[in-house]
């Protein structure tokens, strides 16, 4: 915490703070030091939706599907686990 503010040492962090507030300050130091990217389009599929999310299952199972090998080809790569 002494790394984003000088005066938040330990001591009196321990002392003179809530835990509510070193979350907060912490939190806050966090984004300052490293802000969130400029553009607003999502970069996983966690921040694109259901949607996004499934239609990429749905397409790695066709791809799975395509190879007709499935699990087999892993049980003969590695053996049976």
């Amino acid at each position: 915490m002494a790394l984003l503010y000088p005066w938040a040492t330990k001591e009196y962090l321990l002392w003179e703070m809530s835990i509510g507030q070193i979350v907060m300050y912490h939190n806050i130091g966090i984004e300052l030091k490293y802000p969130k990217s400029k553009s607003d389009a999502p970069k996983t599929l966690r921040d694109q939706g259901y949607e996004a999310a499934a239609a990429a299952r749905e397409e790695l199972q066709q791809m799975r599907e395509l190879t007709g090998k499935g699990k087999q080809a892993y049980r003969d790569k590695y053996g049976d686990v």
